[in-house]
């Protein structure tokens, strides 16, 4: 016969597995790969001229300056983005290009956009607002917001 001490130390072990294997859980997300080396957009008409920074540029937003590729975002549509200059102030022009995705077709605009003095550069894209970053691995970090919906990126500097 069982103490009621040990009786007591079963039920809760029933309880705890039980617990442990209750209902529906969700779905494991699935990884996906914002970074593909192969991902293509679309090759521009012309070289895409990168700017030498003027004086006084802090060197947290001229890291930013040259061309990053190989982003796909949430693993899907491909991007590249040429920061084609950045001046005191934290303005920016660039060349942002999308494999097929967003859109039947890829497509690339050239966009002014601005880095913040954290180091964080956001510009508009019609809904979307997207927010880059450098981040320590050295690879341009990002996400695009749509009202609730955020996607992410990784693009490594190929200039």
């Amino acid at each position: 016969m069982m103490s009621s001490r040990a009786r007591l130390a079963l039920v809760g072990a029933m309880a705890l597995g039980l617990a442990a294997c209750g209902g529906d859980k969700p779905a494991p997300k699935p990884v996906v790969n914002l970074y593909q080396a192969d991902c293509y957009t679309v090759d521009p008409y012309q070289p895409i001229r990168i700017d030498k920074p003027a004086a006084g540029v802090p060197e947290n937003m001229k890291a930013f300056l040259g061309a990053w590729g190989g982003g796909a975002w949430d693993g899907s549509v491909c991007h590249d983005l040429w920061v084609m200059n950045v001046d005191p102030s934290g303005n920016v022009l660039m060349f942002d290009a999308h494999g097929p995705g967003f859109f039947p077709d890829a497509t690339a605009f050239t966009r002014k956009g601005r880095i913040s003095p954290e180091g964080r550069m956001r510009v508009r894209k019609g809904p979307a607002v997207v927010e880059y970053w450098i981040a320590e691995d050295g690879r341009l970090h990002g996400t695009r917001t749509i009202g609730k919906k955020v996607q992410h990126v990784i693009m490594s500097r190929r200039s």
